[in-house]
């Protein structure tokens, strides 16, 4: 085993007078707190249910700015270049990977709050069934939702519709989705996935795969290159040949479901059949008497009794909803659809059954003279498995003679997968569990008490988790939601959950309060410019206040120890007609803060943000920058990096001048929008960043970023990151896959046990990891000047009460170094380790203390510090 340490080293008689009182025991287990069950279920958030319509307009507007660049630069098409180099990255990786050791990457969740989902096939056989998700990629599962499986994390992306293609010989199905610009085919059940052939060089949407009932499984489908138009497959989707132009406005596509029959087309005041599967189509019937320009449209039809159609059209920009049950021949005006995103489906087996969806889902069994909700949106949260969420993103129908109606019916929403078996009277959720799709903004993790891990989703909320051992595969946690709605921006003022500010659109959540949290709410500041999800954050030296970003800066602080915050505005600068979008404080000095705005302007101040000055040199393109993310250096009070739209800017730029000037740091990252920025746990000086196109490093050594992702994590957009000391990780939130934690493996310091509090204010830190062969030094802050201390280390970590506060290290075994402060009350420990191989990989467990008469105990006590030694 060795001796760690070889300078100055010796059991000594006040090492054992600090640990005298610490008898060991195991650390408390981390997969249950007290007082958790006592939280109030989830509410609907207060702004009301018509925010939920609003907030989808305005929500996209936010994402578009994100993504900013010089005229005439298509971001769409850059990153579908991106996913497209992923897709073939990771098919090579596949083909040609070799064994490897414990996978760097745990997916931890959330396990039960599934996001959206946006389509849902039975397999041919109806053994299980495929749902695909907006960002989360494709899912399998038995019919009742018991085992859902990712086979999509090995393409970027999600799937809004999905054709199922019998394969034939006892073959796996073949599967082809479809997401906007992206069409992709798998015939070994998802681990594979290549693109059709037959498509335009610019496809840039596609959508309604059809397969029919013929001996060629013909698939027809829309796609879009410089107009929509029908393409056709005759292979079982691998190669597509258009055979109709249908002009600059989406159509639709619809067949009975049953039997082979006519591919009928809706195309403007018209409906359009073919004979042939899809090979030429012929008008049918009589135009739909419109009053108006017709754009888009949606077709529903029902083949039982007879061919009936349901067709939505978008006339004048209003859409309305028309009948006709002589296909065609005649035709019934129905209203106006107001709650409509484009989801339209009727029955198989009853002819007068329609429904349409929106933020809610809408049925009517009269033909559409009248529509009832299922059930309004705010119900989901007191019965997630019986009410559907908001936000209806497809409505599927398949007959089904196993069923008592003849059919079944599959939702996709913002909570998941649901179905219904006796035609939308009742619906079960069939995503409670398993289904990890969750699309999250920001995530916290308290350094205080790491398994317990905060989260701001996309329409699931604010989330809690208690984090226990990863097990198995697939993600291991639970995550309760407190509060519905759109969360982003976590932060707090010393990293614990005291006090976690986030903001919805249109307030701000304060969460109050580790083991039971209690929420708080205030309005924006009156008259405030800012943008859909304002950037805010904690002030780094005041846990009761937060700066909230617009176009000028505001500093909310707590009311007394009420729920209510009042505003200042703490800068008189004006950064109109831009809002700021990124501000930071440097964790050495709280004075020196940095900011950026959606201009691509930069701007440091060295007064804690009450005066700025703007960079004298901002980089490259700094006209087409979108600043999403600053980061501040923990060792190095004038570095500090920034991150956001890459696309005519480098999308990571870095000052080591505190902000005056910057320089690109792009190699290895591709152009992407970088959304957030992480320091790694382990002294390397590596930089994480998680960006539009994946997760990727930055190693100081070779100034080069490398893609992380491997084999083993989803190919999808990563939006968050943060650093994990205490459990030497990085962690990131997808938007579409859930909470993802990323294992540095390497050697490093690693402090656990902090912000106790009371006696156990003591700093220990260290700025290189342990190496062998080296020397080491560590530095206490906060401690009396010219006080006697010591450095204890063990082989094992505990947790027990000693002299008023907690000893984190195991007194069995312990080896003690002794150390004194100086004026400033600083203490300098330098340490020298063996060139001992076999020291490599092991890890020791170290604590200080120094005499201070003014403790109750006589000393002061830091954090723990886990030291693993490497080469």
């Amino acid at each position: 085993m060795g001796v760690l340490l070889t300078s100055v080293m010796k059991r000594t008689a006040i090492g054992l007078l600090f640990l005298g009182l610490a008898c060991h025991q195991p650390p408390p287990s981390e997969t249950a707190e007290p007082g958790l069950q006592a939280q109030p279920a989830p509410t609907e958030h207060r702004l009301g249910a018509e925010a939920e319509g609003e907030n989808r307009e305005a929500r996209e507007r936010w994402l578009e700015a994100k993504h900013r660049t010089a005229p005439g630069v298509d971001w769409r098409a850059i990153e579908r270049e991106n996913q497209r180099r992923a897709l073939e990255k990771r098919r090579q990786l596949l083909q040609n990977r070799s064994a490897r050791g414990t996978s760097p990457w745990i997916e931890v969740g959330s396990r039960n709050q599934a996001g959206s989902t946006v389509a849902t096939v039975p397999s041919t056989d109806k053994q299980v069934i495929y749902a695909g998700s907006a960002l989360g990629g494709l899912w399998v599962s038995p019919p009742d939702g018991s085992q859902w499986t990712p086979i999509g994390d090995n393409y970027w992306g999600g799937a809004y519709d999905l054709a199922v293609i019998p394969a034939g010989g006892g073959q796996q199905d073949i599967l082809l989705v479809t997401a906007g610009a992206t069409v992709l085919r798998s015939t070994d059940g998802g681990t594979t996935w290549v693109q059709p052939s037959g498509f335009p060089p610019g496809l840039s949407n596609s959508a309604r795969p059809l397969v029919l009932q013929d001996a060629s499984h013909t698939v027809v489908m829309l796609a879009r290159g410089s107009s929509w138009g029908v393409y056709r497959s005759t292979d079982q989707g691998a190669s597509f040949t258009k055979t109709r132009d249908i002009g600059g406005n989406r159509g639709d596509l619809w067949t009975p479901r049953d039997r082979l029959d006519k591919v009928y087309l809706s195309q403007g005041d018209r409906v359009y059949e073919s004979s042939n599967q899809g090979l030429s189509f012929t008008s049918t019937g009589i135009a739909i008497p419109v009053s108006g320009i017709v754009g888009e449209t949606r077709l529903a039809g029902h083949e039982n009794p007879e061919i009936r159609f349901n067709v939505a059209t978008r006339t004048n920009g209003t859409w309305e909803l028309w009948r006709s049950k002589d296909a065609g021949q005649s035709w019934t005006y129905r209203g106006v659809l107001t709650d409509f995103w484009g989801q339209l489906e009727a029955s198989s087996t009853a002819g007068e059954l329609v429904t349409y969806g929106g933020v809610e889902l809408w049925v009517s069994r009269n033909a559409g003279a009248t529509f009832h909700k299922v059930n309004n949106w705010g119900a989901y949260y007191g019965d997630p498995a019986n009410k559907l969420h908001a936000d209806i993103m497809s409505i599927d129908c398949y007959p089904d003679p196993s069923q008592p109606m003849g059919e079944i019916w599959y939702i996709g929403c913002h909570g998941g997968t649901y179905h219904s078996l006796d035609r939308m009277d009742t619906v079960e959720n069939l995503s409670l569990q398993g289904l990890g799709v969750s699309q999250y903004y920001s995530t916290h993790t308290s350094r205080r008490n790491p398994s317990l891990l905060l989260s701001g989703s996309q329409d699931q909320g604010y989330q809690r988790g208690v984090l226990g051992s990863p097990g198995g595969t697939g993600p291991y946690a639970d995550f309760d939601q407190l509060i519905s709605g759109d969360y982003g921006h976590l932060s707090s003022a010393d990293g614990s959950h005291d006090l976690v500010y986030c903001d919805y659109p249109g307030f701000i959540l304060v969460q109050e309060g580790e083991d039971n949290p209690q929420l708080h709410s205030t309005d924006f500041p009156a008259g405030s410019n800012h943008q859909w999800l304002p950037f805010i954050t904690a002030d780094p030296t005041d846990k009761n206040s937060f700066y909230f970003c617009g176009d000028k800066l505001w500093r909310g602080t707590r009311i007394g120890t009420t729920g209510d915050w009042s505003y200042v505005q703490h800068s008189s600068y004006d950064f109109s007609p831009a809002v700021l979008t990124a501000l930071a404080f440097s964790p050495l000095d709280s004075q020196r803060a940095y900011a950026a705005t959606n201009y691509g302007e930069l701007f440091w101040s060295d007064d804690g943000g009450v005066n700025w000055t703007l960079a004298a040199d901002p980089g490259p393109g700094a006209h087409y920058f979108y600043g999403n993310a600053i980061l501040c250096s923990s060792t190095d009070v004038d570095t500090v990096w920034i991150g956001g739209s890459g696309y005519s800017s480098p999308p990571v730029k870095r000052s080591t001048d505190g902000g005056r000037t910057w320089h690109r740091r792009r190699q290895g990252l591709p152009d992407t929008l970088v959304f957030g920025l992480a320091e790694a746990t382990d002294q390397s000086g590596a930089i994480y960043a998680a960006a539009e196109a994946g997760a990727f490093r930055w190693e100081p050594s070779t100034n080069t970023w490398e893609d992380l992702l491997g084999v083993e994590a989803p190919l999808t957009l990563y939006w968050s990151v943060e650093s994990v000391p205490a459990n030497n990780l990085i962690r990131f939130g997808t938007y579409g896959r859930g909470v993802w934690d990323y294992v540095e493996s390497g050697p490093g310091l690693f402090p656990y046990g902090e912000l106790a509090g009371g006696v156990n204010s003591l700093k220990l830190y260290g700025h290189q990891p342990p190496l062998i062969g080296q020397s080491l030094t560590l530095i206490t802050e906060t401690g009396p000047a010219f006080a006697s201390g010591v450095l204890a280390y063990s082989q094992s970590q505990a947790e027990t009460p000693g002299y008023g506060g907690t000893v984190f290290i195991d007194a069995a075994g312990m080896s003690t170094v002794p150390f004194t402060t100086d004026a400033t009350g600083q203490g300098i420990i330098s340490l020298s380790l063996p060139n001992n191989p076999a020291l490599i990989g092991q890890e020791r467990f170290l604590q200080a203390g120094i005499q201070d008469p003014s403790q109750p105990g006589g000393w002061l006590l830091s954090h723990g510090l886990r030291a693993r030694i490497g080469s």
